[in-house]
């Protein structure tokens, strides 16, 4: 809000006309102070910030106003005309958007630390009583504590390695899926079969544990599982009034939702509660048959053995399971979306199709599959994945950061607890970085190969960037890596009822993840001897 500066000289100048005499330039003196003294204290304590250019705010709702159901393409619009760093008000809450990689280097790079908070997620006081994931949780020990153990026990190249034959039986099963249904001439739902994929992927490697396609208890408990966490889901990315307008809170309570979020929480709570329980106990997830090969350490085995933060005990149960719900999260939707997307991307441009799939014949050949040993050989398959992540990033606004103190950046300044949103989805379209940049052009990787999604190009950061990038980074970007390859090697897609690729809808629904709005439903032919199937 703007203050109307007093005009302290012009009223001393009305006090000082009453009386006369001693008494009254006494009288004016004082008044003079007086008027001193309220401006000192109004003005005088509080520095006046220099914020970022933004749009006008609304009363009690700021910006609000001006989130549609895109948000990630809204404010990409409104920073085309206030610039590539914005300030805006989410009800009384400071927020600053970010839409150039330039920007967003000074933010996650320079003043790394400065921003590598989060803000309270969506319903903390009713949803995260305590916040003990490593997405949300606030900088500090615990969080570092969690996060070394990710990047030093969980998601290293060996931990990765060693679960490659569990991937490899997931992806010849989804294959083989396929396969059958092509043989039956079934148009191919691919959004269910991956999300399934994912899934088993995700849990094999936390549980040992195979929900799809299973036996029925097995499928049944994976709908129960699956259900519980498309609701946390939903709620986790909900929007709560009462977050940016405190005395509102009411709202949320009296409308029931509270009761119903602590609810869909206790569920999910229970359910991998009792995961627990059977792993504490020496049961497998997994019935193994007489001589079967053991499955390697999964990465609830690796987390029960680890030390509590202060380095005595064990890490807590609710951490545990904290650690489980962000892979679920992050690792289950994210992946598959993208391999989606990336099959919608090749199904409409056959040319860019083709060539991938004649270095996929040169290099791998028709008379076996392609394995994760053959990724480093496929260049074009690579540009192909950086192109999929440039246009359809999983996150497009990534995960809110918080500033942790007041801090000056750009030639404005920011009062501590400010939020930022780095929107990747405009970063990865400037046209000052990107030829074309609305175009699925995988080409322009063959040419600048050295730009990566290791989050040190800040033109591509899917991932994110500096203390918060995404800790599944390897494994999220193996699965479509090895996805997109397995599929483009074993079938020729083409649209149901001979439909036009260049007609088909590519439109997308924002949430904590962001798929397509309609699945793709294909026709698949294989490409390969029978027996490879």
């Amino acid at each position: 809000m703007d203050f109307q500066r007093p005009k302290p000289i012009e009223n001393t100048r009305l006090i000082l006309q009453f009386g006369s005499g001693g008494s009254s330039l006494v009288l004016g003196l004082v008044s003079i102070v007086t008027v001193l003294l309220f401006v000192k204290m109004l003005f005088g304590g509080r520095k006046q910030l220099k914020l970022p250019p933004g749009p006008g705010q609304l009363p009690i709702i700021g910006n609000m106003h001006q989130f549609t159901d895109k948000p990630h393409i809204s404010l990409w619009n409104l920073a085309k005309k206030y610039g590539p760093i914005m300030y805006l008000k989410l009800g009384s809450q400071g927020l600053v958007v970010v839409s150039s990689a330039d920007a967003a280097q000074e933010f996650v790079k320079v003043q790394d630390k400065v921003w590598a908070d989060r803000p309270a997620p969506p319903g903390a006081d009713i949803f995260h009583e305590n916040i003990q994931n490593i997405v949300w949780a606030p900088y500090g020990e615990y969080w570092r504590h969690l996060r070394k153990i990710c990047t030093i026990e969980l998601f290293t190249n060996k931990r990765l390695e060693t679960f490659r034959p569990l991937r490899t039986q997931e992806f010849s099963q989804l294959v083989r899926a396929i396969w059958d249904d092509s043989q039956e001439g079934k148009v191919v739902d691919l959004a269910v079969k991956l999300n399934h994929l994912a899934f088993n992927n995700v849990t094999r490697m936390l549980l040992n544990k195979r929900f799809f396609g299973a036996d029925v208890a097995a499928q049944n408990e994976a709908f129960r599982f699956k259900e519980l966490n498309t609701r946390f889901m939903s709620l986790a990315g909900a929007i709560i009034i009462g977050d940016y307008i405190p005395w509102l809170k009411w709202v949320t309570v009296v409308t029931g939702f509270s009761k119903y979020m602590k609810k869909v929480k206790a569920e999910v709570d229970d359910m991998l509660q009792e995961f627990l329980e059977l792993k504490k106990n020496g049961k497998s997830m997994d019935e193994k048959k007489d001589g079967a090969a053991k499955n390697p350490d999964d990465f609830v085995d690796i987390l029960l053995r680890q030390p509590a933060e202060d380095g005595t005990g064990h890490l807590a149960d609710s951490s545990i399971k904290s650690v489980i719900q962000d892979m679920l999260v992050a690792g289950t939707d994210t992946s598959s979306n993208t391999v989606e997307w990336g099959i919608s991307e090749l199904v409409r441009h056959p040319k860019v199709a083709k060539k991938l799939q004649e270095e996929l014949d040169r290099v791998v050949g028709k008379e076996r599959t392609v394995t994760e040993i053959d990724i480093p050989n496929l260049p074009y398959l690579n540009a192909v994945v950086k192109e999929t992540f440039r246009l359809h990033p999983p996150a497009p606004l990534n995960i809110p950061h918080k500033s942790m103190q007041d801090t000056t950046l750009g030639g404005f300044d920011f009062p501590a607890n400010t939020q930022l949103f780095i929107n990747i989805y405009a970063i990865q379209r400037d046209p000052k970085w990107w030829e074309r940049p609305e175009e699925f052009d995988p080409e322009r990787f063959i040419k600048n190969p050295e730009i990566n999604l290791t989050g040190n190009h800040f033109q591509l950061i899917p991932f994110g960037s500096g203390r918060r990038q995404c800790a599944g980074m390897p494994l999220g970007l193996l699965f479509v890596q090895i996805g997109l390859a397995r599929l483009m090697h074993s079938f020729q897609f083409s649209l149901p009822d001979g439909q036009d690729p260049t007609t088909l809808e590519m439109s997308e629904t924002f949430g904590l993840t962001m798929p397509r709005t309609t699945s793709l439903k294909v026709v698949c032919k294989p490409r390969l001897p029978n027996y490879l199937y």
